[in-house]
Formats: C-alpha cells, structure tokens, sequence
C-alpha cells in the first residue's frame, strides 16, 4: 500500500516542484541525447550488435537478438569500428550483422579472424560453419577450446557433440556433464537436453526423479517443451507422485506459448471415460526429441 502524506501540498508549491522536475529531466536527457550521437563506431557497433551470449561484450548495452539488429545502422558502425581496427568482439559483432543480412560468406570469413582472436563466441559460430561444410573434427576442436573459457553457449554445443558424435566418439556421460555446466549456468537448453538424457536413459543411466528436476529448471527458464514434458511426468506420476492440477497447470503454461500439444491437452474433458488422456509413446518420443539451438 503507498503511504499517503500527512499534509497537502499548497497549489503554488505543486506548481514551482513541476517545474523544477521538468528542468531536471531536460537536464539529463539533453546530454543522453548528445552522449548517443557521440559513440564511437566500436561502441555502436557494441549498442548495435552485442550477442546475449557473448560473455566479453560491452554491458554498458543491452544485447541485440539476431531479428532485432537494425542492419544498416549496425553494418555502417561495426564496418567503420572494424576499419578502424577494433578487436575481436566488434569483428565477432560484425559477422553477426553480415549473417544477418544474408552475406554468409563474408560473415565466415569475419568469425574466423574474430575467432584466431579467441573469441568465444565466434569460435562457436565459425566451428558451426565448418561443421555445415563437412570439417567436424575442427567443430569439434573449436567447441572444446570455446567451452574451456567458460562460454555458456559453448559449453551446450560441445554437450551436442559429445551426444551425437560430432566430431569425436559419442559420451553420454561427458554430455550430461556439459549439459549440466551449460544448465548451471542458467542455459534452458542445458537443462532440457540433461532431463532428456535422464529421461530416455539410453546414454546414461535413467533417472525420472531428476529429469523432473531438470525439467522444472528448463520450463522455469521458460522452455515450452520442458513444460510439456513435465506435465506428461506429473500427470502420469513418472519419477514422482502423479498430480492431475500441476500437470494441467504446467499444460496452461506450455498452451499459452502457443504450443499445440499441450493446447490439445487442455482442450480435453476433465472427466473422459471414452478417451484415455495419455499420448502414445510416438507422440510422446516426438516431445521428447532434444533440441540443438546451437548458433549464436
């Protein structure tokens, strides 16, 4: 509840404290506005482009999602920043803007010399690349040296390579271990790619009590499919007591993000002796399917 003053303010001195209010704001914003306009091409190149995955980049900026760079103000600084010589993240920032627009090729050739510098994130995207041109031990290679600065994205990505084989042998456990590091991190995808594994128990041993876990964390991050799962665990009582509410919750949840399935789920009778309220293990082998995500 707001607390109330105890005494009214006079008309005049309602009217003398807006004024001042206003000069204040006028006084902020006119240099916010003349400091905007005075970036330098590197730091506009970091205001324009910065990935939410890029640990090194600048946190004076919110980060830009792929869909939201504004490329032609972000090519003309992250080129003149580049020109200029900035280092690796304005470079790295530089082939996000060109794959943005489409320009692949110069888009690689950028996230190699981001990534000769060590940047992580451009080892990531670059170790992507090659690895659609067939060179998976070099994928490989270049998810290892990324993941070993810390990287979030990094981290999951060589989770996927440990899982499927991706230029090295498969290793169920060293995925989960990565996906776990990825999931402590705060990564929705590293949790739901380990609650999978826990899930499926093909790789590593099955574990039902802690795939729920790892769900609840992937569908808490806000990941529709670990909410999907998760629903399908509480309502048929996998790995915990069976909880018809917090299954149907965790379906509203998933339905309200648009995802068909679980829209199906609430569309159902409560009460239907007629149709069985389960998916069959194709449907649910299809919800179940890990995601990889595993670009910029």
């Amino acid at each position: 509840m707001k607390n109330q003053p105890s005494n009214r303010i006079s008309a005049i001195n309602a009217i003398l404290l807006t004024a001042v209010s206003l000069l204040s704001i006028a006084a902020i914003a006119i240099p916010s506005a003349r400091a905007a306009s005075a970036l330098l091409p590197a730091d506009q190149c970091d205001a324009e482009a910065g990935s939410e995955h890029d640990l090194q980049r600048n946190l004076s900026f919110r980060p830009v999602a792929t869909e939201d760079i504004r490329i032609g103000i972000a090519l003309s600084a992250c080129r003149e920043a580049y020109n200029q010589g900035s280092g690796p993240r304005q470079t790295f920032e530089l082939a996000r803007v060109l794959h943005a627009a489409g320009q692949r090729g110069q888009a690689m050739a950028m996230l190699e010399k981001a990534a000769e510098g060590n940047h992580a994130v451009a080892m990531v995207n670059y170790a992507v690349m090659l690895g659609e041109r067939g060179d998976r031990a070099a994928e490989f290679a270049l998810y290892q040296k990324a993941a070993a600065t810390g990287n979030i994205l990094a981290a999951y990505n060589l989770g996927v390579a440990y899982r499927d084989g991706i230029g090295t042998s498969a290793n169920g456990a060293l995925a989960a271990q990565w996906f776990e590091r990825a999931s402590i991190a705060k990564d929705n995808l590293g949790a739901f790619n380990l609650a999978v594994m826990l899930d499926e128990g093909t790789q590593i041993p099955e574990d039902n009590g802690k795939a729920a876990q790892f769900y609840k964390l992937a569908a808490d991050r806000g990941n529709v499919d670990a909410m999907v799962n998760l629903g399908l665990m509480l309502e048929s009582g996998e790995g915990m007591p069976a909880d018809t509410a917090a299954a149907t919750a965790m379906f509203s949840r998933a339905a309200e993000k648009g995802d068909a399935f679980a829209q199906g789920k609430i569309a159902q009778p409560a009460v239907d002796t007629a149709t069985t309220a389960s998916v069959t293990p194709s449907e649910q082998a299809s919800l179940a399917m890990p995601k990889t995500g595993r670009v910029k």
